[in-house]
């Protein structure tokens, strides 16, 4: 039996026949980096792991936090059977202790807020489901994002790479026409996980490109059920929101021919969010959990 919880994470890991992307262990090695990452675990009567959950450990501003792993929308348990929601809220409750809980949680089928003694709130994802009968991808978008596509199809050229600095260099534009800093993972965690998907062959970053120009890239990844859109980034012009929308359109289109759903991996922003509704994408909730205990509470109240 290991004693070592991560160890037994990947023996559990390791019996799943369909596990999904973000319970990898690889996954969270490029998400955390080695040893940034930590999981609570249920074991049978025999010692054995039959549940376990992930989380990232770290510190924000010198406090302990455990935090959901940067660049993953939820974090899901692992085995356990049914119902998956009340036994994670069970394993949260044997956390270690740190200021800073703020843990995003799949739902799975239970959309019910349940009762916790962590403070539960919903946050939206916007998804849409594979399609059936070989029925036209773009079925589902509006009449405006259907000409555009159509008119940036002439424009751009649209294929895999590797570059992943002029990726990365794309992504920091688009924060910046947002007004917004970058994550401060960003230079470090797209690279480990653009590297970590190629050689699991589960996941590839596109371009839009014009006269061998990158004007807009996504970075997406699949499992069994899902293809999900990880970043974007574009060039702050109109050429490069059409490009964008163009490699959308074509990541939806691979994931509708692979059968699965596609996840626009959500934002509580609302244009963003009207942007991903106007392919037809409908909004899936999933829990958020924060807590601040001791000197994080004092912290959040200072405006963090």
């Amino acid at each position: 039996m290991e004693s070592n919880p991560v160890s037994a994470y990947h023996t559990l890991f390791a019996s799943i026949k369909e596990p999904l992307l973000y319970t990898a262990p690889w996954w969270l090695d490029a998400t955390c980096g080695h040893g940034g990452w930590g999981a609570i675990v249920r074991r049978d009567i025999q010692g054995l792991p039959v549940a376990a959950l992930p989380y990232h450990h770290t510190r924000i501003r010198g406090l302990s936090a455990l935090v959901t792993p940067p660049f993953t929308q939820w974090i899901s348990l692992l085995g356990g059977g049914e119902p998956h929601v009340q036994l994670s809220l069970a394993l949260m409750a044997e956390l270690p202790k740190s200021s800073i809980l703020d843990l995003s949680l799949r739902p799975d089928t239970f959309f019910r807020i349940p009762e916790s003694a962590f403070p539960i709130t919903l946050k939206y994802s916007f998804v849409i489901a594979p399609g059936v009968n070989n029925e036209d991808h773009r079925k589902g978008y509006n009449e405006g994002l259907r000409r555009n596509i159509r008119q940036a199809e002439k424009q751009y050229v649209v294929e895999t790479s590797e570059d992943i600095a002029g990726f990365l260099s794309l992504c920091r534009q688009s924060y910046e026409q947002r007004k917004m800093k970058p994550p401060p993972w960003l230079d470090t965690v797209v690279p480990r996980v653009h590297s970590a998907l190629s050689s699991h062959h589960c996941g590839t970053l596109t371009l839009a490109t014009s006269n061998g120009k990158p004007i807009a890239g996504v970075l997406t990844a699949w499992d069994h059920s899902t293809t999900y859109y990880l970043a974007g980034g574009r060039t702050a012009d109109e050429q490069g929101a059409s490009a964008h929308a163009l490699l959308l359109d074509h990541a939806i289109r691979v994931s509708h021919d692979r059968g699965t759903v596609f996840d626009f991996e959500g934002s509580m922003h609302p244009g963003i969010a009207n942007f991903f509704q106007s392919f037809g994408a409908v909004p899936a909730a999933y829990w958020h959990i924060r807590k601040y205990q001791g000197v994080g509470k004092l912290w959040s109240l200072l405006g963090k």
